[in-house]
């Protein structure tokens, strides 16, 4: 989801251009009047004075005007992104249950640390739906296991995915009681979103 300002971008010459700064874990996308995409392994020596945020990448000077959020740009330039494990809420040894075949690397990578248990006696619930019968049978399968707490369902993204996307898995979910209350990129084709029964929310 990532931060996201409206800037001044303080070009050559002074040289001015308004812009929407996207803050995400990949870098830092720029878009309005003037474009760029800086990776976050880009930027170095990020400073704030005046108002106006500064860094380097690539030999060049970036400078943008931000006012009083540039304390706050600066922080959130220089903080490392949270890792998979961190949102997914598996990174300080809580256990976790899988419902079906972990799609990508990423997620493996994610859930290593964690204790593999059932899915009642786990702290955080991790399931894969690949097909519309998958999803439609989510619900039951909650309720069988008497789970009644915070799942992320992992679903397909984009039109490259043969798997059930985050409308279809909204739908089902919704209607079974439960609501979206967080996002997170897995990795390729594939997202997750968290839900917790409505009551929980």
């Amino acid at each position: 989801m990532g931060r996201q300002a409206k800037a001044t971008w303080i070009g050559e010459h002074g040289r001015a251009a308004a812009v929407t700064l996207h803050l995400e874990a990949a870098g830092l996308q720029i878009s309005g009047e003037r474009r760029a995409q800086v990776p976050r392994s880009a930027w170095s020596h990020v400073e704030a004075a005046d108002g106006i945020v500064s860094f380097v990448a690539d030999g060049e000077t970036y400078r943008f005007r931000l006012g009083s959020t540039a304390a706050a740009w600066v922080r959130a330039l220089t903080t490392p992104p949270p890792t998979l494990a961190e949102k997914l809420g598996v990174a300080k040894g809580e256990t976790v249950a899988v419902r079906g075949d972990l799609p990508v690397p990423e997620l493996e990578d994610a859930l290593t640390g964690a204790a593999r248990v059932p899915p009642w006696e786990s702290d955080v619930v991790v399931v894969v739906v690949r097909s519309d019968d998958e999803l439609d049978a989510l619900p039951v399968w909650f309720n069988e296991c008497g789970i009644g707490t915070h799942v992320w369902v992992v679903h397909g993204k984009g039109r490259e995915s043969t798997a059930p996307g985050d409308t279809a898995v909204r739908a089902v979910m919704r209607s079974a009681g439960w609501r979206d209350t967080k996002v997170s990129a897995i990795g390729g084709p594939w997202s997750a979103t968290r839900y917790s029964p409505a009551r929980a929310s």
